[in-house]
């Protein structure tokens, strides 16, 4: 039989979205070249002194590094519990050297234009790289832009701005807590970033003030019984909110709020009313900031809450929005990103027709409305599920959807997707709705929804092998007693959606003993977290 030509494929941004993009494309045969402005792959993870989106050398990983990995390769051993930013950058690094992507990159290539070449029907993608003063174009059957969504940094505007003298700027240039020694700062933002700015700030500068407008939920990364917060739920617990959120979203909305509101009980005690970081905002309006540092900093009195900035009203003091008056020495605004699409021109799904940045006009988060067939996103789609295995398994479906292999899956006709995407958004504005202050999280997906479209179109084998409905489950669990209970009950980790396999995607020979080997580690380091012996926690 003659082996089926696949089609060659452009990506754009070599982070951990588009190497993921890039290993799974290859996989299936796809001839891939991956692009990035950098001369190093990794993006955000790999800290660098200019003015880039960067992760800081004090940035710590939200998830475990049980369930922040890839579906087929682990984190080493002796990396931290929670990972550093420079763990993350080796690991991304080893990634690209294991599966050899490398000499599939081009590193230090700036995207100069991308076209549509109809005739050819193809892009047109026209680069130009730091060791050439010539341009180059190139054609690819595919392109896919995998440069996440923190592009554009969201500058807030404050009344009176240009009165204030002291040193005002946006998180993307925080590099360096020691250049606020002494100093009295403003952090503008209750997220990840601002937490994690504020704590770096304790003992260096002389005050520091977390400002914000609305509540926040504060989760811990380690437990109180020494068990890591995201190892609390399992793929039943996730399953049984899938289930609830495909048929009674009120319902899972409410259960998924209700277990969070009890780890922050049970973690943290009450929260001080002044701090004005409750009533917490639900899941589906706001991602949880995730810090063990924040509550004790502010019971101690080293981070002081206060509310939003009003106006400047003076060369160092801002009124907030209750009237009080603050004197500070700099300001740094941890108010996120916009996402910036830009480089596609006309072909920019953010600027069609009832689109926004929230809400790009994709199908399920992924594909193009107008060119499903050949223009993608990685990176897009968020769920409450680790970043990396999102990418990983959407690239999967990418991978399955486009390729000319007969055993593929195929993406539905556009009326289809149309509709799809108009669901979504009247699922946004419900959600929205529901928010005291409007809000949702962006470019968020329906979570149980998701799943089950990309466990079908991957080719994952998760419904069929784990459904209590299905006689493939129950088989399972008759010949692999043990297996089939720690994926059910035991860490949700990324190496089970390789187990099955479907004749698509393809299965990871290592996933089984992966998935051991996840639970027996978790068990010691919570052993030796309770003696104290835990090095490797963060």
């Amino acid at each position: 039989m003659t082996d089926i030509k696949q089609p060659s494929a452009a990506v754009i941004g070599l982070g951990a979205q588009g190497l993921v993009t890039v290993k799974n494309l290859l996989e299936e045969g796809y001839d891939v070249t991956g692009f990035d402005r950098n001369e190093y792959v990794g993006g955000v993870w790999h800290y660098a002194a200019e003015h880039n989106v960067t992760a800081l050398p004090s940035t710590v990983v939200n998830i475990s590094r049980e369930r922040a990995c890839f579906t087929d390769f682990p984190f080493p051993d002796g990396t931290s519990s929670y990972p550093s930013s420079a763990e993350v950058d080796r690991y991304l690094n080893g990634y690209a050297d294991a599966f050899n992507l490398r000499p599939h990159l081009r590193l230090g290539t700036t995207i100069q234009s991308i076209t549509r070449n109809e005739t050819k029907n193809t892009w047109s993608i026209t680069v130009q790289s730091r060791a050439s003063s010539q341009s180059l174009t190139l054609d690819f059957d595919k392109l896919v832009l995998a440069v996440g969504p923190h592009s554009k940094p969201i500058h807030p505007q404050i009344a009176n701005q240009q009165a204030f003298t002291g040193v005002f700027l946006h998180s993307i240039a925080f590099k360096d807590p020691h250049r606020f020694a002494n100093k009295r700062v403003l952090v503008i933002g209750a997220s990840n970033t601002a937490a994690d700015t504020c704590t770096s700030l304790i003992g260096i500068a002389s005050k520091v003030y977390i400002s914000h407008r609305h509540g926040a939920l504060i989760l811990p990364r380690i437990l109180k019984d020494g068990t890591s917060l995201d190892h609390s739920a399992s793929y039943r617990t996730f399953a049984l909110q899938q289930m609830l959120d495909a048929y009674l979203p009120n319902q899972a909305r409410m259960f998924f709020d209700a277990f969070l509101a009890r780890i922050v009980a049970q973690e943290f005690g009450a929260l001080n009313p002044e701090w004005r970081f409750t009533p917490a905002p639900s899941l589906d309006h706001q991602v949880p900031t995730v810090s063990d540092t924040l509550v004790p900093a502010l019971r101690a009195g080293t981070i002081t809450s206060c509310a939003a900035p009003a106006r400047i009203s003076g060369e160092h003091t801002v009124e907030l929005q209750d009237g009080t008056i603050v004197e500070v020495d700099a300001i740094i605004c941890c108010t996120g990103y916009h996402l910036d699409l830009s480089l596609l021109g006309p072909y920019d799904p953010t600027k069609r027709p009832g689109a926004h940045l929230a809400t790009p006009a994709l199908y399920q988060n992924i594909f193009s409305l107008d060119y499903p067939d050949s223009l993608a996103f990685i990176g897009l789609a968020i769920t409450p599920n680790p970043a990396f295995l999102i990418a990983d398994l959407s690239s999967m479906a990418l991978a399955q959807l486009w390729s000319r292999k007969p055993s593929s899956s195929s993406l539905p006709p556009k009326p289809e997707m149309q509709n799809w995407y108009a669901a979504h958004l009247a699922w946004v504005a419900g959600v929205r709705a529901k928010s005291p202050h409007e809000k949702f999280v962006k470019l968020t997906v329906r979570n149980g929804p998701w799943l089950s479209w990309v466990d079908e179109v991957a080719g994952l084998d998760m419904s069929r092998h784990l459904s209590y409905l299905s006689g493939d489950a129950w088989r399972f669990w008759w010949e692999d007693r043990k297996l089939c209970g720690l994926v059910l009950g035991g860490i949700f980790s990324p190496h089970m959606y390789r187990l099955f396999e479907s004749g698509r995607r393809r299965r990871w020979e290592g996933a089984r003993s992966a998935v051991f080997k996840v639970n027996e580690d978790v068990s010691e380091r919570i052993r030796r977290r309770r003696e104290g012996k835990d090095e490797t926690a963060t």
